[in-house]
């Protein structure tokens, strides 16, 4: 049988309270008995030595009978102890062991000197002729024929005694030991049988700690301690049971608000750990949050902005804000609010990150489109001016010249009007003002009729303009106008970036539909597209500026299109407008290999 760490622990216990007391009652039986058996012996030496004197008493001459000799012998015989005859003077007379052999001076021996002074003496020593330890009695015999008396002495070895005594404890130990078995086999079993809840309750406890509630002991029923135990168990069940349910559903809740927020969050504590960090926290610093959480944060963030503002709202316990960017590719710009949280001594603190990349960057755009159209417009202001002087100052009159002068003069009033009215354009495009006539648009024909438009305009430059066009023409679902707006601007574009000898290619495809499965539905093809190209054999474009291309303003080449009439809106335009008709433009070109514009548009 196995018996619980508690029944075995209490066992030993027992054993060990069990043995101490059966020592202790060894230990006085054994005093009391050994008092006892020496008061017996001590009561049979006295008897002995009054026999003894009486006899010696009653023979003529008293100690110096010759018979006491045999006497002494015949009597330690029968009684088995030692019995010497002792003259005043210590000389031994005789002995019932040494017989009258002389064993030297025995005035001096303290049971002799006790005797002299009250009539009898006792002790206990080691006896150097008998080799053992010995008690003696003595008498004093008083006698008619000496002035001084003579003495009596009976010795008996202890070892009768010490035997005695020990057989005792031999008999007491091993009873003590087979009672202190027997009533500890006993107790284990009555222990193991009453501790068995024990185990429940551990066991029912090891499955509540790992989130097991439906755990119980069944022990509520039982008339005793352990039932009262079962009852408080069951209630703290219970209780934890409905704390778990509403630490899940607070959780629940605090997660569904912090992974809904399109700020990041982080909650640091004291120590710098991470403790909590939402999804969008972790995106913006392009880490996971086994890569975050329970980590200290500045081994895994080296942003000195945000470390120093974290430092120094614990040492202040204030609020701080600072704005970074971020180490990841591309990089992102970051605000960042940090607030304590309650703490005796060193506070947490609570950081709370803004994606503000977006805004700065439209601060960028804001401030380059009021440079570039200040520019832009002022180029063209300031050659009508230049030339309108030049005429007021006399050109007027040369013949020769001033048609020349009033022909740039048109030039640039038209490139500003053009700039105006792209401007225009633009401005109704993003405001949603203008209003599209949805259709269905022939994509083959729009690229046909920009082809005729443009085509004079391409070999005056030198190129050739080709069409690659699919059939069935594709269809698509979007305004004629805002189709051909977007077409005549690659197209123009095209031309002004692509050197004498190059080509330009229009072409249309279809588009596969998008896999979609909506309602739990099968999954199915949707949302056709359409597709218009514009290929060039330019000067092409870096990686690096494809992305401001369709910036306002933005020229690849800063003098090139301005030179040939061009605005610096054309690809704005293109962007907004495919956006608006809910396609998207896209962008492949390398430096010296030409461009490709590719713009989507719903099919019909």
């Amino acid at each position: 049988m196995k018996f619980p760490r508690t029944v075995q622990r209490f066992l030993i216990g027992y054993l060990i309270l069990h043995l101490l007391a059966a020592g202790i009652f060894v230990f006085v039986l054994s005093w009391i008995t050994r008092n006892q058996m020496m008061v017996a012996s001590k009561s049979k030496m006295s008897a002995m030595t009054v026999l003894l004197a009486e006899q010696i008493g009653e023979l003529e001459g008293g100690l110096e009978n010759e018979s006491l000799p045999d006497l002494v012998k015949r009597f330690g015989d029968k009684s088995e102890m030692r019995i010497t005859l002792i003259k005043p003077d210590g000389i031994v007379v005789a002995d019932s062991v040494t017989g009258d052999l002389d064993i030297g001076p025995h005035a001096t021996r303290s049971e002799v000197l006790e005797a002299k002074e009250n009539g009898f003496g006792f002790s206990q020593r080691f006896s150097s002729t008998l080799d053992q330890q010995m008690m003696y009695f003595a008498r004093r015999v008083d006698s008619d024929n000496e002035l001084e008396p003579g003495y009596v002495r009976v010795a008996t070895p202890m070892d009768v005694i010490n035997s005695s005594i020990r057989s005792i404890q031999k008999y007491v130990w091993l009873f003590a030991i087979a009672l202190g078995a027997l009533t500890a086999l006993l107790m284990s079993i009555f222990s193991a049988k009453h501790m068995q809840p024990l185990s429940l309750f551990s066991a029912a406890a090891r499955r509540i700690g790992v989130g097991d509630y439906q755990a119980s002991t069944n022990l509520s029923r039982r008339p005793d301690e352990w039932g009262e135990l079962g009852d408080a168990f069951e209630h703290m069940k219970n209780e934890l049971t409905v704390r778990e349910e509403r630490l899940m559903e607070n959780s629940q809740r605090l997660e569904a608000v912090l992974s809904s927020m399109i700020e990041g969050v982080i909650a640091i504590e004291p120590n710098g750990q991470v403790m909590l960090a939402n999804g969008a926290a972790c995106e913006m610093l392009k880490l996971t949050r086994p890569e975050i959480v329970r980590k200290r944060l500045f081994e895994i963030i080296r942003i000195p902005e945000l470390l120093d503002s974290i430092e120094q709202t614990q040492e202040k316990r204030t609020f701080s804000k600072t704005e970074f960017e971020t180490l990841t590719k591309p990089p992102k710009t970051l605000s960042a609010r940090v607030s304590v949280l309650a703490d005796e001594k060193r506070p947490g603190v609570v950081v709370v990150l803004h994606d503000v990349s977006a805004l700065r960057k439209l601060e960028t755009m804001r401030r380059d489109f009021v440079a570039n159209v200040s520019h832009e417009l002022k180029t063209p202001l300031a050659s009508i001016k230049a030339y309108a002087e030049t005429l007021r100052i006399g050109a007027i009159n040369d013949q020769e010249k001033n048609l020349d002068f009033v022909k740039q003069i048109e030039f640039h009033a038209e490139l500003l009007n053009a700039q105006i009215q792209d401007l225009l354009q633009l401005a109704r495009v993003e405001s949603g003002e203008g209003a599209f006539s949805i259709s269905d648009v022939d994509l083959n024909l729009v690229c046909s009729s920009a082809v005729e438009q443009f085509s004079r305009f391409a070999e005056e430059r030198g190129l050739e303009l080709k069409l690659d066009l699919t059939n069935p023409s594709p269809i698509a679902r979007a305004d004629a106008a805002a189709i051909e707006t977007m077409v005549k601007n690659l197209v123009v574009n095209a031309i002004h970036y692509t050197l004498e000898g190059g080509v330009v290619t229009i072409s249309t495809s279809k588009l596969a539909g998008e896999i979609s499965a909506e309602d739990g539905g099968s999954a199915q093809k949707t949302h056709p597209e359409v597709a218009i190209r514009v290929l060039d054999t330019g000067i092409g474009i870096a990686k690096d500026q494809q992305a401001r291309v369709f910036e306002r303003f933005y020229r690849v080449d800063k003098s090139r299109s301005r030179d040939m009439g061009g605005t610096g809106l054309g690809l704005a335009i293109v962007k907004h407008l495919t956006q608006s008709l809910g396609g998207s433009v896209h962008l492949e070109s390398q430096p010296g290999k030409g461009s490709q514009f590719e713009i989507r548009l719903p099919g019909a």
